[in-house]
This record gives C-alpha cells, sequence and structure tokens, in this order.
C-alpha cells in the first residue's frame, strides 16, 4: 500500500511539473492566458506547444503564434498577423500549412489554399523541419497565360487593388514556370509605384512570398532546429 502510494505521489510531481514547464515563453501573448493553445506530444517524449490565437472557432487553425519546445520554452518559429495556418499532428510529424490567397479560382478569383507546408519531426533527439511549397495546385495553361499578360499590359489602368490582383497572378504564373512573368513582377516597383499604405502591405505581402519561393528552390528546405 506504501509503495502504490508513493508511485502516485511520483506520477502527480511528474505531470504537475510537466504542465508547470509546458507554459508560452516569456513575452509571447495568446488568447488562453498565458498557456499553450495546444501541445503536441511525440513518441520520444517531446512536447511542442503553440501559444497565439486561434482564427477560428476550433483548434486547428492559428494566426501570429509562436511554436516551441516545451521544456526550454524554445522558440521554433513564429507567424505574425498576416498569416492564418491550418495545425495538425499525423503520427509522429506535426504538420502547418500557411494559408494563402492565390488566383487560381474561376477567372482568376483569389482562393484561400495551405500552400507553403512546414513539417516537423525528431530524429536522433534533434526538432528536424521540411518546408516545401505545394506542387500540386491548379496551375496556369498558355490560354490562362496569355490572359495574365493581357491584363499586365492594361496597367496602370484601374485601381491600385486590381494592380495588385494582377501582380499576385503573375506570381503564380512565374510559380508555373514562366520567366516572363517573373521579370515583369519585379519590374512593377519602377514602373508602377510606390506602393504605400495598405497597398503597400499587400504588395510586400506577395513580393515577400515570391523571394521565399525563389529562396526555398536553391535548397532542399531541411532544417535544424
Amino acid at each position: 500500500m506504501k509503495t502504490y502510494i508513493i508511485l502516485i505521489l511520483v506520477l502527480m510531481c511528474t505531470f504537475s511539473i510537466r504542465a508547470q514547464v509546458c507554459s508560452c515563453p516569456a513575452d509571447i501573448n495568446s488568447d488562453n492566458e498565458g498557456l499553450p493553445n495546444k501541445v503536441f506530444r511525440f513518441s520520444n517524449g517531446k512536447e511542442l506547444g503553440i501559444c497565439g490565437y486561434t482564427a477560428v472557432e476550433t483548434d486547428t487553425s492559428y494566426t501570429k503564434f509562436t511554436l516551441f519546445e516545451c521544456g526550454s520554452n524554445k522558440p521554433v518559429e513564429t507567424w505574425d498577423v498576416t498569416r492564418t495556418c491550418q495545425v495538425e499532428q499525423v503520427k509522429d510529424e506535426l504538420i502547418i500549412k500557411e494559408m494563402f490567397g492565390l488566383p487560381i479560382g474561376q477567372s482568376f478569383s483569389t482562393l484561400w489554399r495551405p500552400f507553403l507546408i512546414h513539417k516537423y519531426s525528431y530524429k536522433n533527439g534533434t526538432l528536424q523541419e521540411t518546408e516545401y511549397y505545394r506542387k500540386d495546385l491548379d496551375r496556369y495553361n498558355k490560354q490562362q497565360m496569355e490572359q495574365v499578360f493581357a491584363e499586365y499590359k492594361k496597367l496602370p489602368e484601374g485601381s491600385k487593388q486590381n494592380m495588385m490582383h494582377v501582380a499576385n497572378m503573375l506570381f503564380w504564373a512565374a510559380f508555373c514556370g514562366n520567366t516572363e512573368a517573373e521579370a515583369d513582377l519585379k519590374s512593377m516597383p519602377e514602373k508602377f509605384g510606390p506602393f504605400e499604405g495598405v497597398i503597400g502591405e499587400e504588395w510586400k505581402a506577395i513580393y515577400g512570398t515570391y523571394e521565399r519561393w525563389k529562396g526555398m528552390t536553391s535548397h532542399l528546405g531541411k532544417i535544424s532546429h
């Protein structure tokens, strides 16, 4: 009986320590009173936590959040308020999918889709990240490419907001492998700028996505944390 009581006390202390350790890192805000929104456990005993804000009334989408290692409270990566991500754990892998508004709908309408994928797993006790952009989304055909360039040639007609939509179309054409679209996208600030205010922020988001994609083409997307 005495041994049984001691065992219970040890287990209670273990869980208590774990709960105390897995708290949000300093200076990281959340909508869960300083506690992780969610904790993901791996088979090696390691835990990753998320502190931030749920984007919708579920616990699978987050914005302005930080991924961190429980115990050390070491931040792994942070996403700002401009990013909304879907988060799920599949076996021993944590998958974070960044949502992007892509001009791939009917008549180039914007559809929000998971585009940049981060996968976290442990190898020999070290946290590994693989990141990549999805290649299975709809791509522009020849006719659509021609329509993109036709819209570009109309600029600067229309609103600045429409100009940003054309910029996003050029980005997607570049992602589909069109080098002319890539050159046109890069020339837009000189031809039609400066882009300021809300339009400037939208341009930074589009061009930032382009730059990150280009940077990732030069390596395999493997990162150790």
